[in-house]
């Protein structure tokens, strides 16, 4: 990164400076006769990174010993009911505890004390000055807090680099967050978190901890020990393998980021390099069998007509082929009439309608099935029920609370009914929401509806330029061929289901 683009990043970054080639952290000091005044402090570093890390370091260094001056000032001791206030109070080697103290606020104050122990020489007088009075109070906390308390504490001293023992290190714990902290726009909260525990579990595979000295990880053995432990998981297919790796390798290069001398970039290279899992491999989505459609369908189970949006979601996905984005963020103006037929259109007009491709867009003739449930009813009830406006969504579900797109919605809305009622076996069964588009394309196929019709109600862009060039359709033309097809087996169950749809 050049100095003009470092310059240019730090343009909203209200702590950071960057002079004559060196970053500075600008703090506010508390105004004297109504003027403004700034304390510059040089990060000593021309990397962003590291200095942004410093700033880090130093906003925990004060809020730790503003914390630490807060339990001392709040110190009682016998026969002294005004408190522990170092500046009142200097000769404490006389003074005692009060058991007034609460113990975990004592052991805290200690665990702090521990953990600056080794800085004080960079502190100010007055800083230096309080950690000299809790060190003249050290054998009186210990014997009040306790044994366990104090070596509890006490792993709290920082360590030290092997190296250079000037160096403080790292904990693996500390270098994550600071690499998650770095996130991308792109990358949810959701994500980061994911992307945590699967680093902080193949640690602990290695017999690492968040705890471990990050040095422990950043060297060879670790490295090419995690890696091999990656290669060798035959119950992983190799794009989650690949994902893996780029973890680490992420993890790996943050520590060169943090401190480029303690922690070099070339362990990288020893990170394996693994190929895409062949589409062969991958676990295909299976169509849904006659009797398992059945059983989802049957109304002696009430989940449905709980759950009124969830089976017109199916109903969509077993008509019209929709994938799950498509089928659950329609809205009201999607359900339309165009030359006098019923229609479904799907568009990506909005952010959270993620269609797949251009084929993908398309307009599909409601088939006499799912008009006859009821489907354009319902719709029509729904909306003067609730007021809704052209551009409300139907399936209130298919957001998050954020406004975000509901991408669990198979997995937390349906799922579980499936799994209850013996449908689904596990999460990786191929059985899910595509396999309706799955049980769509094969009754197309089985009814002799042809390949260029199949791509226009289905949304397929076509395998030859003879299917991309004269899958231009009309409605008309698109209606009658669904005609051919029907999903006879279900009538009875639809039936039903027409009676209890209409009384909501």
């Amino acid at each position: 990164m050049s100095e003009n683009c470092m310059a240019n990043c730090m343009a909203t970054k209200i702590y950071l400076q960057l002079r004559n080639k060196t970053f500075y952290y600008r703090v506010e000091l508390p105004r004297v006769n109504n003027k403004r005044r700034y304390k510059i402090i040089s990060l000593h570093t021309q990397n962003y990174f590291e200095a942004q890390e410093k700033i880090k370091q130093m906003m925990a260094e004060e809020e730790k010993l503003r914390r630490l001056r807060q339990l001392f000032n709040n110190l009682i001791f016998e026969s002294d009911d005004t408190g522990g206030i170092f500046t009142l109070v200097t000769n404490f080697s006389s003074k005692r505890l009060s058991k007034r103290n609460k113990v975990k606020d004592v052991a805290e104050l200690y665990s702090l004390y521990c953990g600056m122990s080794e800085e004080i020489k960079k502190l100010s007088e007055e800083n230096k000055a309080l950690m000299n009075h809790i060190k003249n109070l050290e054998k009186e906390i210990k014997e009040y807090i306790g044994p366990v308390n104090v070596a509890i504490a006490e792993i709290c001293k920082p360590k030290q680099s092997v190296s250079d023992p000037q160096t403080p290190g790292y904990t693996i714990g500390q270098v994550l967050e600071s690499m998650l902290s770095q996130r991308q726009a792109s990358n949810s909260a959701t994500y980061q978190k994911r992307k945590r525990q699967t680093i902080v579990k193949l640690l602990n595979e290695a017999g690492l901890s968040l705890e471990s000295d990050y040095a422990d990880f950043h060297n060879v053995e670790m490295i090419e020990k995690i890696s091999k432990t990656i290669i060798n998981d035959t119950s992983t297919k190799n794009d989650v393998k690949k994902m893996k790796v780029r973890y680490l390798k992420e993890l790996a290069t943050r520590g060169n980021i943090i401190n480029s001398d303690l922690y070099k970039n070339n362990i990288i290279e020893l990170f394996p390099e693994i190929e895409k899992t062949k589409r062969a491999d991958k676990n295909p989505h299976l169509p849904y069998r006659k009797e398992q459609l059945l059983e989802m369908f049957n109304p002696k189970y009430d989940y449905f007509q709980k759950n009124p949006d969830a089976f017109w979601a199916c109903m969509i996905a077993l008509f019209t082929g929709a994938r799950i984005n498509a089928a659950i963020t329609l809205q009201y103006k999607d359900i339309l009439i165009k030359d006098g037929i019923p229609c479904i259109q799907f568009c990506s007009d909005h952010k959270i309608k993620q269609l797949k491709n251009d084929a993908s867009e398309r307009l599909v003739p409601i088939h006499e099935q799912l008009l006859n449930l009821g489907f354009v009813d319902y719709i029509n009830r729904q909306k003067a029920r609730l007021k809704a406006k052209d551009t409300d969504f139907i399936i209130k579900k298919c957001q998050t609370k954020s406004g975000e797109y509901n991408n669990k919605f198979f997995t937390r809305e349906l799922s579980p009914f499936f799994m209850e009622i013996k449908v689904k076996t596990g999460n990786n069964d191929g059985f899910d929401f595509h396999s309706f588009r799955k049980n769509l394309s094969i009754a197309l196929q089985d009814s002799g509806v042809g390949a260029t019709y199949i791509n226009d109600i289905i949304g397929w862009e076509g395998k030859t330029t003879m299917e991309q060039s004269y899958s231009n359709h009309t409605l008309a033309q698109i209606k009658n061929e669904m005609q051919k097809f029907s999903y006879d087996f279900l009538k009875p169950s639809f039936a039903k289901w027409k009676t209890i749809m209409a009384k909501k």
